[in-house]
């Protein structure tokens, strides 16, 4: 496209003057200007990505982040997907029918291969359902599961303790992925195998024994914590996809001429949330009144108007994941318990990304705390040092972004309780709540249910809404995934 502005502006410029039309006639060779046309429009057989955070884990049943579940979609494939109209379908199912509530049988397509060229078969489904029930990271979710049977070569039987009628959803879950491991090595059956993955990048071919042909034929994966920086990589064609921003962020770029109006943007059923969150660094926010206490001084208000112009969040959760009711947002005050309390002898550490969105928020938030008589400062990490503070929950206040899929309602409460927020006591207090979501089957009443184990968590104040965003992805023209 760069290439396509030039040769415009050369043609406007030669009629100007000379001088200035050596600017752009030095940057376009000929056959370039021959055969313009065909570059713009031709497929690109490779595709690079650039998203906020690396890949720290490619195995899906250890996986707690969404920026690292997204190389599902390349490497694995679960029994059942979603399709477009929010449906969910058979993937690597034949047909499947309820044996009464407990019992589901599956037949199992004849066509699928994994990575290594080993055909799947109902053995090699058992034995990949019975590793995620045994080691996953929320391996819980499944806990209703009394055992994976094989009864022929492509047919099973996965039998439940009792009813529950979100499992044929939960098992399009990532974690759900079908993998074959062979002396250590994951295998999966997606269009594409891993060649490799290093801090700075992850590098995806193609599967040759996918049942499809799959184009492109090579997939990278980068990470740039700068939203900036992620779409200035697009303007440069440096990359061809771009991934966590927002439909705002979008529009401000445009505006600024960083990406062309006709730019293909694509929605997501992705959100995420800004928030301020609490550590156990020093025990300081160990307590509940200390969290409370910084949750009634700051002025949400005041940090996302002037940073994001957008409304602050009003819900614990994103509002598109369920109908809130309990769990929305009280303005506390508490001011009057401060002189009294430790906490202004305290000096607090704010950790924030080294990109200029989060440490505008966190220096907003400084100036917020220090005009109420506090004693902070600020370290910037980059982000290998700050993904290692925010798993060992070694900060006392970070700003943080906490991502959602609005496919994965159960998953979504795992993840923020055990990854984010790092309270494994208090999702096992939920899974209780849990069990009867399961069993319930009209949306409304699940809302409910939903909405109370939201609002339980949000009283213990564990962390600080301030803005809830939809995400998007920038696709170049160039690009088109097909498998």
């Amino acid at each position: 496209m760069k290439r396509y502005l030039c040769l415009i502006l050369f043609t406007f410029t030669i009629s100007l003057s000379f001088g200035q039309s050596e600017i752009y006639f030095d940057e376009v060779q000929l056959n370039e200007y021959d055969n313009f046309q065909q570059e713009i429009f031709e497929e690109k057989d490779e595709m690079k990505i650039v998203q906020a955070v690396k890949v720290t884990n490619i195995d899906p049943i250890f996986m707690k982040d969404q920026y690292s579940i997204r190389v599902v979609n390349y490497l694995y494939e679960t029994l059942f997907n979603y399709n477009e109209k929010g449906e969910i379908v058979p993937n690597l199912v034949q047909k499947w029918t309820w044996n009464g509530e407990r019992n589901l049988e599956i037949e199992l397509r004849d066509d699928i291969y994994f990575q290594n060229g080993d055909k799947m078969s109902a053995k090699d489904v058992k034995s990949s359902l019975d590793r995620m029930l045994e080691s996953a990271v929320f391996k819980d979710f499944f806990n209703d599961v009394q055992n994976v049977k094989v009864l022929d070569k492509n047919l099973l039987e996965i039998k439940l303790k009792g009813k529950n009628k979100l499992f044929t959803s939960m098992l399009t879950y990532y974690m759900c992925s079908i993998t074959k491991e062979v002396n250590g090595i994951i295998y999966g059956t997606g269009p594409y195998k891993l060649d490799k993955i290093t801090n700075k990048e992850v590098v995806l071919s193609k599967n040759k024994y996918f049942r499809k042909d799959v184009k492109p034929s090579k997939i990278e994966i980068l990470s740039e914590v700068s939203d900036r920086k992620r779409a200035l990589l697009y303007f440069d064609e440096a990359v061809d996809v771009v991934l966590d921003l927002s439909p705002k962020q979008i529009k401000e770029l445009k505006k600024e001429g960083v990406i062309s109006e006709n730019t293909d943007v694509i929605e997501t059923k992705e959100l995420d949330t800004i928030a301020i969150m609490f550590g156990n660094k020093n025990n300081i926010f160990n307590k509940k009144k200390n969290r409370e206490i910084i949750d009634s001084i700051i002025d949400r208000e005041r940090i996302v108007k002037d940073i994001y112009n957008v409304e602050i969040a009003n819900t614990f959760f994103p509002k598109k994941l369920f109908k809130a009711n309990l769990s929305t947002i009280k303005e506390e005050n508490t001011l009057e318990i401060i002189k009294e309390n430790k906490l202004l002898n305290e000096k607090i550490e704010i950790i924030t990304l080294n990109d200029d969105i989060s440490l505008k928020i966190a220096n907003n938030l400084k100036t917020q705390l220090i005009e109420k008589g506090l004693q902070v400062n600020i370290t910037p990490y980059q982000q290998e040092a700050y993904l290692m503070k925010m798993e060992k929950q070694d900060y006392e206040i970070a700003i943080y972004n906490i991502l959602f899929d609005e496919k994965y309602l159960i998953y979504n409460l795992g993840k923020v309780m055990v990854h984010d927020m790092g309270n494994k006591e208090m999702y096992n207090a939920t899974l209780p709540f849990l069990e009867i979501l399961k069993d319930e089957e009209k949306q409304e009443n699940r809302d409910k249910i939903y909405d109370k184990i939201v609002y339980l968590i949000s009283k213990n104040k564990p962390y600080i809404p301030l803005v809830h965003r939809e995400k998007v992805i920038l696709e170049s023209k160039k690009i088109k995934l097909n498998y």
